[in-house]
């Protein structure tokens, strides 16, 4: 999760003064346009340069995959948080822009409400927020050929998908109305309609490759004690040999965003 401080102290000489000003300003970030799916930018980073007098926090629930601070912009500061737990008075009412992305296996049983509560608290009023997801629950596998087979790396889809849904409860299909969700708690939606993109041709293998080292990590926790998950194994290394001749797994990116409500409204 990222979130964006632009306090008086902080703007940049003829910087935006009111948060209406400050979504334009930011547009680029929080409004990534109509190829979300495409997009390969680190979205902390990025804004880090474009704006060096704004304070930018990242969160995540552990330190494990934080890069080392010698090498990210000297205004981020990287810490841990639960987003399920009720966000700490310092950091209630104090971002100008909160946004977020890939929470799709972190919301329990397809209830993304709690999560959006604590997102709002990070919030200053008229603050904006930005939810970028994929959808899962739409993903399918596609053959470039008819004649180039696919079930294996179907079956690993489908395997995966059941496993999530048993052990974990895990529900796709708030992701496509997550906006509606949001709609439900004070958000005022600044697009129209939701952006939902399917991810293009020219990415499709390299976002299979993606796809498929978590599937091995997965069935590294799985294979717990050693051999244990032996089927899922041999299922795994004819899905990788299907992607060799160019089967593909394929989804939509959802990307919504809304503005807090300010006081008054």
């Amino acid at each position: 999760m990222s979130c964006i401080l632009i306090s008086p102290s902080t703007k940049e000489p003829g910087s935006p003064t009111s948060h209406v000003e400050i979504g334009t300003s930011l547009s680029k970030y929080i409004f990534p346009g109509e190829r979300v799916a495409e997009s390969s930018s680190a979205w902390l980073v990025d804004a880090a340069r474009e704006y060096p007098r704004a304070q930018l926090d990242g969160f995540d629930l552990s330190t494990a995959q934080f890069p080392h601070t010698a090498w990210i912009p000297k205004n981020i500061n990287l810490s841990t948080m639960d987003i399920f737990k009720p966000v700490s008075d310092d950091l209630r009412g104090q971002y100008d822009v909160v946004h977020v992305g890939l929470l799709v296996f972190v919301v329990e049983k397809g209830d993304p409400l709690p999560i959006l509560d604590n997102l709002l608290a990070l919030l200053k009023p008229g603050g904006y927020l930005q939810w970028d997801d994929a959808d899962y629950g739409g993903s399918y596998v596609q053959s470039p050929d008819p004649s180039v087979p696919c079930a294996a790396l179907q079956e690993l889809k489908d395997k995966a998908h059941a496993l999530l849904e048993t052990k974990k409860g895990t529900d796709f299909r708030y992701v496509p109305n997550v906006s509606l969700d949001a709609g439900q708690i004070a958000m005022h939606a600044e697009n129209a309609n939701e952006h939902i993109k399917l991810v293009p041709d020219d990415l499709a293998h390299p976002w299979t490759m993606n796809h498929m080292m978590a599937a091995y990590e997965v069935i590294n926790v799985l294979d717990q004690p050693k051999g244990s998950a032996a089927d899922w194994w041999e299922l795994y290394g004819k899905a990788v040999g299907e992607t060799e001749q160019g089967v593909s797994m394929r989804m939509g990116m959802v990307s919504i965003i809304g503005r807090k409500a300010s006081q008054g409204e």
